[in-house]
């Protein structure tokens, strides 16, 4: 019976007690993290879907178009993939930071103003990939409509034109990438360092 209750406590409420110590900015970024996750995976695949379908119609057609949809969609598959790599490890920095003992210690204040800050660290990467996921959005939406085409001159043309505007939204995206690394630029030197 005795080795019942000590297991019941290891397993249960030992886990509890330590998670009630874990600061509410730990948490919440946590929470972001696992956000995060959730929306990169089913979009991860569908860009690679999206690719090989593009792919698959280049070779059929010869068409130019489609190999220029394909890598378009790689873009915005592989800046996503690089935004969430990043701001994984920017998020895993930053619950280090406020699971430091001293910060628990501060004063509100400074907590609220210095947690916005960090937090909009990580909300400024998530931005830039919610970017993308909106140009592909567009230029998916655009596409379905080319393929309402007979002809395969015609979707080639109606494609070549969502392709233009998808390539115009991406550029947009990427002219907001700099200031936002420029503002992680000494986590990413932590990052770096640690590979």
């Amino acid at each position: 019976m005795r080795n019942f209750i000590t297991l019941f406590f290891v397993i249960f409420i030992f886990p509890f007690l330590l998670s009630a110590k874990e600061p509410v900015q730990v948490a919440i970024l946590h929470n972001d993290g696992y956000t995060l996750y959730q929306e990169f995976r089913p979009n991860d695949n569908t860009y690679k879907n999206t690719v090989r379908d593009m792919e698959v119609l280049a070779s059929k057609h010869k068409n130019k178009v489609f190999s220029n949809a394909a890598t378009l969609v790689k873009t915005i598959q592989n800046k996503c993939k690089r935004y969430y790599d990043i701001n994984t490890k920017l998020i895993e920095i930053l619950k280090k930071k406020w699971s430091k003992p001293h910060y628990a210690d501060m004063d509100e204040e400074w907590k609220e103003t210095t947690f916005a800050k960090d937090r909009k660290k990580v909300q400024d990467i998530h931005r830039l990939s919610l970017g993308m996921q909106q140009a592909y959005n567009d230029w998916n939406e655009l596409r379905n409509k080319a393929f309402e085409k007979k002809d395969i001159k015609e979707i080639a043309k109606e494609l070549e034109k969502a392709n233009n505007a998808l390539k115009t939204t991406i550029d947009g995206v990427l002219a907001e990438e700099k200031p936002a690394m420029d503002a992680i630029s000494k986590e990413l030197e932590i990052i770096k360092m640690s590979k």
